[in-house]
Order: structure tokens, then C-alpha cells, then sequence
């Protein structure tokens, strides 16, 4: 018995996607179903209609971690196009096809928002944001008086310092009432301020808007450079134009995004750096994942003709760049807050730091995103061994994925440890539908842009150059 001959690939150097997407839809599966699974079996232990509506936001929580992190694809490829584009990168160049594969699956994570949004605003008290239903919020109670143990005596300074954090806890305990009080006023008046599912809504939709269109043209000009060589010096000043400009609406929008989309998760907590975090770990999460996707093929056509170690350098350099801003910004947010020692301000790390575990996440963040990365890509035997690198890019995506999981869910008080599941599974689910998506996007365009290789060092010209 014959079998059909297996299609070739639709470009030169292209493998057989179909396995890669298979995978992809295996994970999805599998992911949603833990997601489901661990969801549904926390909501059914729940005793009491307080714990049903905990198990409620549990749920959304681990959906907006999952979907924040792979939500960093599309908009960071956007941003780390606009770079290539202003400053004509040689990794920029190489990656150019999986930059733009990573844009055109917005309308996927714009659907993916949909289900959060409508249940995230109607769910009221249960929802993840206190501000849908301020007058539900709870406010937490003051500290426990601390009590010697029967037998002991407290010294001197254990009672200071027990008496100066009841202090400082009583008077972050005030901040959040009073920014409670103000969400319950507005909320009461009707008004239609920043923090209100109106405004979520609408400005969700203005964010999808602006940033699709930017991937549009980005996408459209960067095909046209690619199908008639006669216009790929026009694309590419109207891409550098389109650039400039453009990275400054990506900073302004992000910031707002953020803002309401994970910083205003905890109740009366600002931060001027956070916005700056969130794009580098968007910035070093779709870095890693291009990287990492690229290391695949470099060994065949048409990479193997152009390629040269130094740009195999650049991007461990690049990574390593990403990194080290990373461990700067957060760095600096954390030490702000505690030179301020602002009461609206601590209680972002008193969450992240009283309970146990995740003040063992933290503790890894500090030595597993800054301290091992920081030393492993100084050595060039790592960034110039494909697969030492791949592993390296790979193994940032999982320690970003932790950071994103460590922005939300402390928030939240978790008597179960399902709750992990339900993270581990919306990362697998959402990442499984998006790499299907990204594939099938990816095997569409030719996976170098031959008629820019005139731009690379060292005289790699295409012939009609």
C-alpha cells in the first residue's frame, strides 16, 4: 500500500510545521483541561458562599496570569520590531519573521480577553478587582497584638520592632480604607473614573485598537519589502517613521494597560516603575522566544548561508541586556518603596514577603532571573553554542512566566494549593492555542527577508544588490 507523499514546505528552509502544531494543540488540551479540572475541583471544596466566591477569583487570577504572559508575544514583538526598524539590527533581521508571526496573533489574545473582561466586571465582590464592587471590599483588620509565649519573656527590642510593624501595618491598613472609600464614592456617583468596568472596557478596546493598527502597517510594509524589491528602501523610511513615533505610544498605552489590567489588582498600591517592568519582561519574554525559535534552524537554509557568530553573540549579549534591565527596574521599585516606606506602597511586598512560599518566590526571582542568567551569558562558549543558547532563551520564558504568576497572585489569599495547577494549566492552555496560531502565521512568509540581506555585516548582499 502507497502512502501520499508529504507536502514540501511552502518556502525554502521551512521544516514540516505539522508536528510543531500538533504539540501546540497537545498542550492546549492538556492545559485547559488542568485549568478546568484544578478549577472546578477548588470550586467544589468550597464551603460556604465566601469560599465559593474565593474560588471564583482564583480562577480569573490564574486565566490573567496565563493570558498576561503570553499576551507579552504580540505586544513586545511590536515594540522589538519598531527597535529593529529605528536602528537596523542584524538580530532584528533574522528574527524579523518570527517578530512579526508573534504581532498577527493580537486577535487571538484580543478573543482570549474577551470571557476575563465580561466575567472579571460582572462578577462584582468575586471579582479579581476589588474596584468592580468597592462596596464589598473588605478591609483588612489590624495586626494581632504580639504575645510572648507562656513562659517567655519579650526583650526589649523584639517588642519595638513588633510594635513598629503593628505601626506601619495599622497605617497601611488606613491607606487601603481610605483608597476603598474613594472607589466606593465614585463608584456610588456613577462616575466614570480610570478603575470602573466602563472605562476597563472601553480603554481595553482602545489599547487592541491602537496597537492593531500599528501591527497592520508594520506587517503590510514589511511584506511589501519583501515581494517587489524596487520598493524596499520606501518600506523601510515609512517603517522607520511609522517607528519612532510609534514606541512612544506603545510606552504611553502600556503604562495605562498595565495599570488597570494588573497593577490595580491590589487595593491602593501605585507604582511609577511597574509599567517600565512590565514591558521588559515583554521585551525579554518575546526576545527569548524568537531566540530560542531561530536556534532551531540556524543549522539550514536560509540562515546557514548568512549567518555568522557574531550575530549569534549580539542576541546573547541582547538577552543578557534585557536581563540585567530587568534586575535594575525591579531592583529600583523595591528600593523606592522602602527608602518612601509609604503605607499605600508596602503592601505590595509584605504579601510577597510574610507568607512562606512566596517569599521563596521572591528569593528565586533574585537568584534565578538576575543572579544565574547574569552569570551564564558573560561566557561566550554560551551564547555562541546554539543549543547552550536555546537553552538559556528557553529557560528565561519559564522564569518570565513566574515573574508574571508572582505579579498576581499573591494578591490573594489561597487556602489551597490548587491554585498552582490552575496557574500552570492556563500557561500551557493559552500558550498552546497561540504557538498554534504562531505557527500557522510563521509558515506563510518565507522565514528570511532575502531582499534586506544587503543590510547585514560583511557583504551578505542579495544578488539583486
Amino acid at each position: 500500500m502507497s502512502t501520499a507523499p508529504t507536502a514540501p514546505p511552502a518556502y525554502p528552509g521551512h521544516p514540516d510545521w505539522a508536528g510543531p502544531q500538533r504539540f501546540a494543540l497537545g498542550a492546549a488540551v492538556v492545559g485547559i483541561a488542568l485549568f478546568a479540572v484544578a478549577g472546578g475541583i477548588n470550586l467544589a471544596a468550597a464551603k460556604g458562599e465566601h469560599a465559593e466566591g474565593a474560588a471564583k477569583t482564583h480562577f480569573l487570577s490564574a486565566y490573567l496570569a496565563g493570558w498576561t504572559f503570553w499576551m507579552s508575544l504580540p505586544v513586545g514583538g511590536m515594540a522589538l520590531l519598531m527597535i529593529h526598524y529605528l536602528a537596523k539590527t542584524s538580530w532584528g533581521l533574522l528574527l524579523k519573521r518570527s517578530l512579526e508571526s508573534a504581532t498577527r496573533t493580537l486577535p487571538l489574545m484580543a478573543a482570549l480577553f474577551v470571557p476575563f473582561a465580561a466575567l472579571a466586571m460582572t462578577l462584582g465582590e468575586h471579582s479579581p478587582y476589588w474596584w468592580v464592587a468597592p462596596e464589598h471590599t473588605e478591609i483588612p483588620g489590624p495586626p494581632p497584638t504580639a504575645e510572648p509565649r507562656p513562659g517567655e519573656a519579650m526583650d526589649a527590642q523584639t517588642a519595638q520592632l513588633a510594635a513598629k510593624y503593628a505601626e506601619r501595618r495599622k497605617a497601611s491598613v488606613e491607606m487601603v480604607k481610605k483608597a476603598v472609600e474613594i472607589e466606593r464614592k465614585e463608584h456610588a456617583e456613577g462616575n466614570l473614573n480610570f478603575l470602573s468596568p466602563p472605562m476597563f472596557v472601553l480603554l481595553s478596546v482602545v489599547y487592541f485598537a491602537i496597537w492593531g493598527t500599528m501591527i497592520y502597517f508594520l506587517n503590510k510594509w514589511g511584506q511589501d519589502a519583501e515581494t517587489d524589491p524596487a520598493k524596499v528602501e520606501s518600506s523601510l523610511e515609512k517603517l522607520k517613521n511609522l517607528s519612532g513615533p510609534g514606541l512612544i505610544v506603545y510606552a504611553i498605552t502600556l503604562t495605562a494597560a498595565s495599570t488597570q489590567w494588573v497593577m490595580s489588582l491590589q487595593e491602593g498600591w501605585a507604582s511609577t516603575m511597574f509599567p517600565v517592568i512590565f514591558a521588559v519582561n515583554q521585551f525579554l519574554t518575546c526576545f527569548a522566544f524568537s531566540v530560542a525559535g531561530f536556534l532551531l534552524l540556524v543549522g539550514r537554509p536560509p540562515f546557514k548561508d548568512v549567518m555568522r557568530p557574531k550575530f549569534q553573540l549580539d542576541m546573547g549579549s541582547l538577552m543578557l541586556a534585557f536581563t540585567l534591565f530587568w534586575s535594575y527596574t525591579s531592583f529600583s521599585q523595591m528600593m523606592l518603596i522602602w527608602i518612601g516606606n509609604l503605607p499605600e506602597e508596602i503592601p505590595f511586598y509584605l504579601k510577597r514577603s510574610n507568607n512562606t512560599g512566596w517569599w521563596w518566590v521572591s528569593a528565586g526571582l533574585i537568584v534565578f532571573h538576575f543572579g544565574l542568567p547574569f552569570i551564564l551569558l558573560l561566557f561566550r562558549d554560551i551564547k555562541l553554542h546554539p543549543v547552550r543558547l536555546r537553552v538559556m532563551a528557553i529557560y528565561l520564558l519559564v522564569v518570565c512566566a513566574i515573574d508574571v504568576v508572582w505579579w498576581v497572585e499573591p494578591t490573594f489569599e489561597h487556602e489551597s494549593p490548587l491554585f498552582i495547577l490552575m496557574d500552570v494549566g492556563a500557561v500551557a492552555g493559552i500558550g498552546g492555542l497561540w504557538g498554534w496560531f504562531f505557527l500557522n502565521h510563521l509558515k506563510k512568509r518565507p522565514l528570511l527577508p532575502t531582499n534586506e540581506t544587503y543590510m547585514l555585516p560583511e557583504g551578505h548582499h542579495h544578488e539583486h544588490h
